[in-house]
């Protein structure tokens, strides 16, 4: 889908990177040699990028999309309940997608909050919102999604009954990479 609209302030985004997709890309590589990257993108890839796709065309208008490589973005215009809400269903749904599709293809991701510029047209995308998530999502060793601590205070500061907008989640303990954090995030994961 064409974005010409430039987001620029506060949002909420969630951002997805695929487990174990560099050995994937590294094994084509080996098995089928130079210049072939070609068959990976045109089969494999496709089917992330559809899913992701399918995501896109059911919020139209209200959450937007962007990537690279194996990181998978959806933003928002706005920090507003309605555009929580709908971040938040657009994620569910790519994680069940890629789950229900492809067990070879299992996301882990974070959905966060936080300034965020998003120049589609230009391919320009920065700001805390996108560390935010990233850092969380890469710090995971699971499948699944987690709302980021600054997400949940955002929440609190902004809805006076916060619990409304989470029903979906769960306060847990995360696994993590070793090499990130001693113990597990405590987050709130989501409850599919």
């Amino acid at each position: 889908m064409e974005c010409n609209q430039t987001i620029n302030g506060n949002c909420w985004l969630a951002c997805f990177d695929i487990l174990g997709f560099k050995e994937t890309i590294l094994g084509f590589e080996k098995t089928y040699g130079v210049g072939k990257l070609n068959r990976f993108a045109d089969v494999i890839y496709k089917e992330i990028l559809d899913t992701l796709q399918c995501a896109e065309k059911e919020f139209q208008g209200r959450v937007y999309t962007c990537w690279a490589s194996d990181t998978f973005v959806f933003y928002t215009p706005d920090v507003s309940r309605t555009s929580f809400m709908l971040v938040s269903a657009a994620a569910i749904h790519f994680v069940c997608r890629m789950i229900r599709h492809s067990s070879s293809y299992m996301p882990r991701g974070a959905l966060g909050t936080g300034q965020f510029y998003a120049d589609q047209q230009n391919n320009i995308f920065l700001g805390s919102a996108l560390i935010d998530a990233y850092e969380y999502a890469e710090k995971q060793n699971w499948i699944g999604s987690v709302v980021t601590p600054s997400a949940e205070r955002k929440i609190a500061d902004l809805y006076p009954q916060p619990r409304d907008l989470l029903h979906k989640y769960v306060q847990d303990n995360v696994p993590v990479k070793k090499r990130e954090l001693k113990e597990g995030i405590k987050c709130i994961v989501e409850d599919t």
